[in-house]
């Protein structure tokens, strides 16, 4: 019934009558729907209802027809890989999805554009000193006001814990007590004193800067316009005509289902009582032809802490626990949309792990890129200049020597795909091994450990090297997702971590078999002004208790997990999803005509 409201949704959108017509109409099979009847209650109706209802179900045939024809066909099962961190683990709550039935939250303007008497990075207005955008040499001194701060927070943390000798009657009076409480406004005031704070607020000021906090504002109860094909995309596919009551009703029912806090055993069993709930009320799909074999952090009956390993049809559950969804859920329910064949999703992600360490691949094993060395030299002359100022010595950090070992993700990656590859049939039902398998595929979501590090994108262009001679693919289609958190449009696309992925995508080899999806336009910043208006606003005002509201229903984690969204991580899997498809199906990547078309505002 659900699938004909909607049938009758597109239909009447596009029917030559008149809006009023289109919304009784709607309004009135609504109803119909809810109540589950299975005739009109209006007789003048039923013949104008009935013509409506068939020439809906024929377009529907045809677009269904349409697009089992422009589906990519395969034959052998497509084998794709998913790696990365924490939110490839993925830490939201599916309940959360309801955020995308209803309008963006609205923080309110004269409250969340205010500056704060001291720095914060919370702060809208304060947050210029990184969305400051303008000529490069003001971008140059407010990095190097951010420097100032963090050695000003450091030398006088030091001096209030006695590092540099009994406290001085020139550094003023001493704080009294400890914590967070005591010490960061002590600190805060300190940098005032030093002038770092108005010399930012000159710059965030400076007529220069093209994107004020009135422009930030803007942008952020903008967004949800700029992607709302996509949101009714995703709504339609994933929810499609679910509301408020209906969620509710998945809540009742997951607490009537009594399912374990932390689960010891039967993890598949639990799994899937959550996730047939989860159809039942909110219509979030489980997949046919796609399943997947989970390796990490995730919750599985197989392994021990960070190592169990879960395996079954794609649904919901497949994130950090059995009621967490991360990217995985919306690239596979994408790629059964786009490709018809049986897809294995096989997905390792640890949290708090880094390309430059932990995912580091065995091919640099005691090699040194070029960003690398360059980095590391230039710390060695700025600490031995500082050493030789100060009157001490200073052991310079020396080039890396081989270990002979593998990096700690891929230890435990390795081995799995080994296993996995040896016997596919084990994981997906559908595996023929006259025919094979091939390797559709691999998505790779990290970057937050890494934001400091200058050869991200070397790193990664050897790390997609290594995985292709793994598995032997030279032109494997790889898509990255980038770091959504720097959202604003004209960021979006810069820094270490994202800057670096648009660096690895034109390298040779990659450039043509690589995408990077640009997660920012996804990443609900609004909710990030939501908290502040929980954490700063008089509770007696009615927004506080609006975004305490939104807050609860929208969010299920902090907000560098992204703020554990189903909406965000819904919109960012299957664009994720869409992307590979893609590519696999022989098309160029999309992210260069984006590039294109920011660097030209």
């Amino acid at each position: 019934m659900r699938r004909a409201v909607y049938g009758m949704k597109v239909f009447v959108k596009n029917f030559a009558i008149t809006d009023l017509a289109k919304f009784s109409l709607l309004l009135h099979f609504h109803r119909c729907a809810r109540s589950k009847l299975t005739h009109f209650q209006y007789p003048h109706l039923n013949h104008l209802m009935k013509t409506l209802y068939i020439a809906c179900s024929l377009a529907g045939l045809l677009a269904l027809t349409a697009n089992a024809e422009t589906k990519l066909k395969k034959e052998k099962l497509q084998i794709v890989f998913l790696m990365g961190q924490s939110n490839m683990v993925g830490l939201a709550d599916p309940e959360t999805a309801v955020y995308l039935t209803e309008p963006a939250y609205v923080p309110p303007k004269d409250f969340v554009t205010k500056k704060s008497e001291f720095f914060d990075w919370q702060n809208l207005y304060w947050q210029g000193v990184r969305t400051f955008k303008g000529p490069q040499k003001y971008k140059d001194e407010l990095d190097a006001l951010v420097e100032e701060r963090r050695m000003s927070r450091m030398k006088w943390r030091q001096r209030v814990k006695g590092q540099h000798g009994p406290w001085q009657e020139a550094w003023g009076k001493k704080p009294e007590g400890k914590g967070r409480g005591v010490m960061y406004p002590y600190l805060d005031a300190k940098a005032a004193e030093e002038g770092i704070y108005e010399r930012m607020d000159a710059i965030i000021g400076h007529p220069d800067n093209e994107f004020t906090v009135e422009a930030a504002y803007q942008e952020l109860i903008a967004r949800d316009k700029v992607i709302a094909d996509e949101i009714e995309l995703v709504r339609r596919e994933y929810l499609q005509d679910a509301d408020h009551s209906d969620f509710q009703s998945f809540q009742d029912a997951i607490k009537a289902a009594k399912i374990p806090r932390n689960l010891e055993s039967d993890v598949e069993q639990w799994r899937s009582t959550y996730a047939h709930l989860a159809r039942e009320h909110v219509n979030l799909p489980i997949a046919e032809r796609v399943h997947i074999v989970a390796h990490g952090h995730v919750d599985g009956s197989e392994g021990e802490k960070n190592r169990y390993t879960t395996h079954g049809p794609l649904s919901v559950g497949f994130g950090g626990s059995i009621n967490k969804i991360g990217p995985e859920y919306g690239i596979g329910i994408a790629l059964e949309r786009m490709v018809d064949a049986p897809i294995l999703l096989v997905k390792c992600s640890w949290g708090n792990t880094a390309i430059k360490d932990a995912w580091r691949p065995p091919t640099l094993d005691g090699v040194e890129t070029p960003s690398e060395k360059a980095a590391r030299e230039a710390w060695n002359k700025k600490m031995a200049a500082r050493a030789e100022a100060e009157g001490r010595e200073y052991t310079p950090v020396p080039a890396p020597k081989k270990t002979g070992e593998l990096s700690y993700c891929w230890g435990m990656t390795l081995p799995h795909i080994e296993k996995v590859l040896a016997d596919p049939g084990k994981y997906h039902p559908e595996y023929d091994p006259d025919l094979g398998y091939e390797i559709g595929g691999m998505v790779w979501f990290q970057g937050y450990s890494d934001q400091n590090n200058p050869a991200y994108g070397e790193h990664l262009v050897e790390l997609v090297n290594f995985m292709r001679d793994q598995v032997d693919t030279p032109d494997m289609p790889f898509v990255a997702g980038t770091l959504g958190m720097p959202a604003y449009r004209h960021m979006a696309l810069e820094g270490n971590v994202n800057g670096g992925m648009i660096q690895a995508a034109q390298f040779p080899g990659m450039r043509g078999t690589m995408d990077v999806v640009n997660t920012a336009p996804y990443f609900p910043l609004e909710l990030d002004m939501a908290h502040n208006v929980r954490t700063g606003m008089d509770k007696e005002d009615p927004e506080h208790a609006k975004a305490m509201d939104i807050l609860k229903r929208a969010t299920s984690n902090k907000g560098f997990h992204y703020h554990g969204s189903a909406k965000c991580f819904l919109l960012m899997g299957d664009a994720m999803g869409r992307s590979l498809a893609n590519l696999m199906a022989g098309g160029e990547p999309k992210i260069f005509e984006q590039l294109t078309c920011i660097s030209c505002e």
